[in-house]
């Protein structure tokens, strides 16, 4: 579960600026907003949902991507050559500003330990430092301290960092992949949490770059539940969602294309004058049915598996395709402990201002990226706002400016001097 993510130096960000899952001391309204949202780990309180607003070009998607690559360097450094120098994208717009490094870190509990894990980059995709962090039996303690090549292992906490053969170690190899090659408990706990339990929807900036290919993940862990015979389960959450279908079946093809090598078939009933069932109406997903309804079959599998195993779904304008009640279902299905027994977490951006709603989330769950004159993003929460009411109008004051984090549009008629 993820408690903390920051990233400086990547993108639009500048500074080092940061998403937090940790709730809080906010009280709201009504009572049962706060059970629905939090979860208890160990001594924190940790929410389960984040929401990023902003205007277009803010940053929000920047937040994601720094996770993902973040995220896709844990899992591929070792194999990968170069992925650090394709996809880091340092801050272009302050002097001088290639010689600092690109920042990121993660703060996590797994199997009831809470560790603190990140790196730096430069210019040339090369570990500049790296660090992890652990429990110990009053605070944190470090694990393992790198700097460049030279890396220093804390033997009573992190012994499967002791004798590697450390001349192997590529500069653009993080640590903690290559300790997974040699079957590190404490790496591979990591390593595995990033390449089983989250997922990626809506970026593809780098996708190309990177081992795990995201693309088309979500339609194949829908059709493995149909294949392994739990196409109930699929039934059920497309009738959750208003679409009524009778049955679904994944057809594999034979084909070298990959877009070919499949089809979903899908079945509704067909009406008689009378109102009455007198048949069935055969209806192919990829050309019969709408971009929502596709994107809706998409999150079936993923969703599906976080809620019994746990992890983080990770979506760019989540609300693309999607009438807003259908929006307000999935994510009340994040929320009832019922449907999310692994407590999976969600972290998505949005320009649907109907989510912006008390009775829905918590002020410090909804985030705002905001770009300054100096083109940096300055990512905030709506609890760091002074004076806002936890009952408040949040969509509604958004909407009018009050807390930033909208655009700023001019008339391009007016630029020309033509009266309006």
């Amino acid at each position: 579960m993820i408690i903390k993510f920051s990233v400086g130096n990547y993108r639009s960000f500048n500074a080092i600026q940061s998403i937090n899952f940790k709730a809080t001391g906010l009280v709201s309204e009504d009572k049962k907003v706060d059970e629905r949202n939090i979860i208890s780990v160990q001594d924190d309180q940790v929410l389960r949902i984040l929401a990023l607003y902003g205007a277009n070009g803010s940053g929000k998607s920047n937040v994601l991507e720094g996770l993902q690559v973040f995220s896709n360097l844990i899992i591929n450094s070792l194999e990968s050559d170069q992925l650090a120098f394709m996809t880091f994208n340092p801050f272009m717009y302050a002097t001088g500003n290639g010689q600092n490094a690109g920042y990121f870190q993660v703060i996590l509990v797994l199997d009831g330990k809470k560790f603190r894990y990140g790196f730096e980059l430069n210019l040339s995709g090369d570990i500049q430092s790296e660090w992890l962090f652990g429990p110990a039996e009053i605070k944190e303690t470090y694990y393992f301290k790198r700097t460049g090549q030279e890396v220093h292992v804390n033997l009573e906490r992190f012994d499967e960092g002791d004798g590697l053969p450390l001349t192997k170690l590529k500069a653009d190899t993080l640590f903690l992949t290559f300790c997974t090659a040699y079957d590190g408990e404490i790496s591979t706990l990591i390593r595995d949490y990033f390449k089983d339990q989250i997922y990626f929807e809506g970026m593809s900036r780098f996708s190309g770059f990177f081992v795990k290919d995201y693309r088309g993940i979500g339609e194949r862990e829908t059709d493995a539940l149909i294949s392994s015979g739990q196409k109930d389960i699929v039934l059920k959450w497309l009738r959750e969602a208003g679409m009524n279908y009778e049955d679904v079946e994944v057809e594999t093809l034979d084909s070298d294309r990959p877009i070919q090598r499949r089809r979903v078939w899908l079945w509704k009933p067909v009406f008689d004058d009378q109102g009455k069932v007198s048949g069935k109406a055969k209806l192919n997903l990829a050309r019969d049915e709408s971009e929502g309804s596709k994107k809706f079959y998409k999150f079936i599998g993923i969703l599906a598996r976080l809620f019994e195993r746990g992890g983080i779904f990770v979506s760019d304008e989540i609300d693309s395709n999607f009438h807003p009640s259908l929006l307000k279902k999935l994510i009340s299905l994040f929320q009832d402990p019922a449907v999310n027994k692994a407590n999976a977490q969600l972290l998505f951006t949005s320009h649907d201002t109907n989510l912006m709603d008390h009775d829905l989330m918590r002020r410090d769950q909804f985030y705002f990226t905001e770009k300054s004159l100096r083109e940096e993003t300055r990512l905030y929460s709506l609890a760091d706002l002074k004076g806002i009411r936890n009952n408040a109008d949040f969509a509604r004051q958004y909407l009018s400016g009050i807390y930033g984090a909208i655009p700023i549009l001019g008339s391009y008629l007016e630029e020309q001097g033509e009266e309006i």
